[in-house]
């Protein structure tokens, strides 16, 4: 598969730019931009404007390149797995997406300087090991999956840093590290055709779909109960709009994972998907309810 990249054409027309806006999961990459500049602001409100702009657009860019070059690397199990994706599809070419992954983790580093150096340090990790995350799979897709969801946390960690309180949203950390996980083992699941025919080991194709949605339910189950365990125990600025968001959060992706896990179809994969981006959205509006008051 391993293609000498070369830089890409001008992007024009409808078609080309569709292509890349579900390339780069846009509504994904805006939701995480949201999520960091709204922390920081939780957080620390009396910022200047620049830089919860800065961090959003970190956040944007680096979650739109690390998508871009796991479909890059992930080419040919997404032959199997998501043929209609732009790479499989031949929306567009292997260069082109190369090459936009590789300008937007440069822009996120260089976005991210004036941030700080604990959150340039912070984000250039995290694009190592974006880069490298499918190779890292081959290794072990549990590791994988843990590293995904560390990245997918570090979202609330980057706005910390930008508020200078990098421990005040630890629960939140928490929370979103143990859900960004459930999802993921679902996913596995759902993939685990490609991930075999490339060699992946996840918990789906060793131990078998059972064994996933058991630890999903099960990581679940202990979100479920650490919404009174933390309305109880932690300060906050907004507890009623944690507990009926991060409620809602965890209904929208219960709800029609439970109907996938009993008739596990396309359609309602595709269910699935769409109502778990809706409650990663609003999970993350309630997860700002657990900031400290000001």
């Amino acid at each position: 598969m391993v293609n000498t990249p070369s830089p890409f054409s001008s992007i024009e027309g409808s078609d080309r730019i569709s292509a890349f806006a579900q390339l780069f999961r846009l509504p994904v990459s805006l939701v995480a931009g949201l999520a960091g500049a709204t922390t920081s602001y939780a957080l620390n409100s009396t910022l200047p404007l620049q830089q919860y702009l800065l961090t959003a657009s970190v956040l944007v860019c680096m979650t739109s390149a690390a998508c871009a070059i796991n479909d890059y690397w992930d080419i040919d199990k997404d032959r199997i797995n998501h043929p209609s994706r732009p790479l499989p599809s031949g929306r567009l070419s292997l260069e082109q997406v190369w090459w936009a992954a590789v300008v937007l983790f440069v822009c996120a580093l260089i976005a991210s300087i004036p941030l700080g150096l604990y959150a340039f340090i912070l984000v250039a990790v995290s694009s190592v090991l974006l880069w490298h995350y499918s190779h890292l799979l081959k290794y072990s897709g549990l590791l994988g999956n843990a590293i995904v969801a560390t990245i997918i946390a570090f979202l609330i960690l980057l706005g910390s840093l930008v508020a200078g309180k990098p421990l005040a949203m630890l629960y939140p950390l928490g929370f979103l590290f143990c859900y960004a996980l459930a999802r993921e083992l679902i996913w596995d699941v759902h993939d685990a055709e490609g991930d075999l025919c490339q060699g992946i080991v996840t918990v789906a194709n060793r131990w078998g779909e059972r064994t996933a949605f058991l630890i999903t339910w099960g990581l679940i189950g202990v979100l479920i109960a650490s919404i009174p365990i933390a309305l109880v125990l932690l300060p906050m600025a907004h507890p009623l709009l944690f507990a009926i968001f991060s409620s809602i959060m965890l209904l929208s992706f219960g709800i029609p994972l439970f109907l996938y896990q009993k008739q596990p179809s396309e359609s309602n994969c595709e269910r699935l998907v769409f109502w778990e981006r809706i409650g990663m959205l609003l999970g993350v509006i309630g997860l700002l309810g657990t900031a400290p008051p000001l």
